[in-house]
């Protein structure tokens, strides 16, 4: 009887899983029940801080033990200490040439707490905060300015805003012109690419959840037919979801992966305008 009202007015959502509602079903039915101040938090807002919280319990502890001279030990403590030694070795170092250690920790972070996020959509009724524009919007800005401020950090003003003008060997009164119509494509350019940072990651995650949620729809929309019809729809879109969400798996690693390739590509573009 406590949450009569709720239940007739809030139908169970199966495309909770992909939306970033304000708060979730009951705790909009606790508050509303007894007249509290609504949920302040997004759905994502929460799964956020739990991906940061998981990428901070994992890795604070890995850090001590190997700080006091320890050796990580079991498949467990390998896995993650070798997700940090690829992105080292074979992102940061190849695509920053000059102190890629200094930018190996940005780099980290930024793998870590996307592969966290777009991980935690594998459970039931959660979703990823990387299927949200918003999201990866403030990730690709956060990448924009610290490609900046590293490249005034490295190289100071002057070079680093040299490294938008294209080095022409032609008559000044030719290269002028020129220039004056290449420097500003070279700056959007720059701004494109961070976008598409943004959409890429955001593309993908979305695109995959949205099948996932149209295959358990079948189910749901099926509901009402003959029990025959509506186990084979059942049976036919849990396998469907289990074979989806196996890839979906892949592509949670793959797409953290690529973001982070293409910062390190961008930042040592940056870094290294001669290059």
């Amino acid at each position: 009887m406590l949450f009569a009202d709720a239940a007739v007015h809030h139908e169970p959502n199966p495309m909770e899983h992909v939306m970033n509602s304000t708060y979730p079903n009951y705790v909009w039915e606790i508050t509303h029940s007894f007249s509290i101040s609504t949920w302040p938090f997004s759905k994502f807002t929460i799964l956020m801080l739990v991906a940061a919280g998981l990428v901070c319990a994992i890795y604070i502890p890995l850090a001590k033990h190997i700080q006091r001279g320890g050796i990580p030990r079991g498949t467990f403590w390998n896995f993650f200490e070798s997700i940090l030694a690829f992105i080292r070795d074979q992102v940061a170092k190849p695509y920053i040439s000059h102190h890629p250690d200094r930018y190996v920790p940005f780099l980290w972070t930024i793998f870590l707490f996307i592969l966290f996020c777009n991980l935690l959509g594998m459970f039931p009724f959660l979703g990823s905060p990387t299927a949200s524009i918003a999201v990866t919007g403030v990730l690709a800005a956060i990448v924009f300015v610290f490609m900046h401020l590293s490249g005034l950090r490295e190289n100071g003003l002057h070079h680093h805003a040299l490294a938008f003008v294209p080095q022409l060997d032609m008559p000044l009164a030719l290269k002028l012109p020129i220039l004056f119509m290449l420097v500003p494509i070279e700056v959007v350019g720059l701004v494109i690419r961070c976008f598409v940072l943004a959409v890429r990651l955001f593309a993908n995650m979305f695109a995959g959840h949205m099948v996932l949620a149209t295959i358990i729809l079948f189910i749901w929309q099926a509901r009402h037919l003959h029990p025959g019809l509506f186990w084979t729809i059942t049976a036919g879109s849990v396998l469907g979801s289990i074979a989806l969400s196996l890839l979906e798996l892949f592509v949670a690693f793959l797409q953290a992966f690529i973001f982070t390739f293409l910062t390190a590509l961008f930042l040592g573009s940056i870094l290294h305008p001669e290059h």
